[in-house]
């Protein structure tokens, strides 16, 4: 990694950091073996196109947006365009170059239309997947009700940071059946769920070491016609470093698209070489 931001900045000196963010993301995700293997037609499919948008506060989301992005693409044959800010959403179209889009942002407000715009995507059918501080943010946007809805889990405050266990609440998900029956976090902060929409799906929850609640901390939803992955874990890289989270968002993604198996295992040509569940 040292050698790869010596070269870096020898042949992007003018980079900014959102720019060398995406630069490197773009080299360590393009040079990847492929091994999944081939469709039924024999021909080895084209990876899967993933907008991932990030930014905002409280979060270092310059490392998670080389991190995951890199090692995700070690798991799911896909490629991403990393993207810091919400102006992209400001063009309508934003989301016809992609498959999918991934939203790890933490953004306080945003106007009427580029949550508009995020949303009529999925109710078009586009594919999405959204992390961590995605479900908490836009809370003083005047679309926040709508968001809340796009999101199907309604949370506004956490837990302070610290451990905690996690449990599978459908074992026979194919997005989880992978994760042990106890796994656990190292340190992460513990979303609230005040409500969640009865046509989501819970896949994993959380005891409160605090009070002894329970919240939902993993989900799946249908916005219109898109499929929408949620996880509200993944602060930083106690959660985001360990192989269990990085599968987690795999097989989310890959089951947004409509590439999983009601087994857990990636449909033809988009397993990659890699760690496995």
């Amino acid at each position: 990694m040292r050698r790869l931001n010596h070269l870096l900045r020898k042949n992007h000196p003018t980079a900014t950091p959102a720019k060398a963010v995406w630069i490197v993301a773009s080299v360590l995700t393009g040079c990847l073996p492929w091994v999944g293997g081939l469709t039924a037609s024999g021909a080895a499919p084209a990876p899967l196109k993933v907008l991932y948008l990030t930014g905002g506060g409280y979060h270092d989301y310059q490392v998670q947006a080389v991190y995951l992005t890199t090692n995700l693409s070690q798991l799911v044959n896909v490629t991403f365009e990393v993207k810091f800010g919400l102006e992209i959403l400001n063009d309508s179209k934003f989301a016809e170059p992609y498959d999918a889009v991934f939203y790890n942002v933490c953004e306080d407000n945003a106007p009427d239309q580029v949550l508009e715009n995020a949303m009529q995507a999925a109710r078009n059918g586009k594919p999405a997947v959204l992390m961590h501080c995605s479900i908490h943010a836009f809370r003083y946007a005047p679309k926040i009700k709508e968001w809340e809805t796009f999101c199907g889990l309604r949370s506004k405050v956490h837990d302070r940071y610290e451990p905690f266990t996690i449990d599978k609440l459908d074992p026979g998900s194919p997005i989880t059946r992978f994760l042990p029956p106890d796994w656990k976090t190292a340190g992460d902060e513990l979303y609230q769920t005040i409500s969640i929409a009865p046509e989501s799906r819970k896949l994993l929850k959380a005891k409160s070491p605090a009070d002894g609640r329970e919240h939902i901390v993993c989900w799946t939803s249908q916005f219109g016609q898109g499929r929408v992955f949620c996880t509200t874990l993944g602060h930083d890289m106690k959660t985001c470093g360990t192989p269990e989270f990085r599968q987690l968002l795999a097989n989310g993604l890959l089951w947004a698209c409509g590439k999983l198996g009601p087994d857990g295992t990636p449909a033809a040509g988009y397993a990659v070489a890699g760690p496995k569940p």
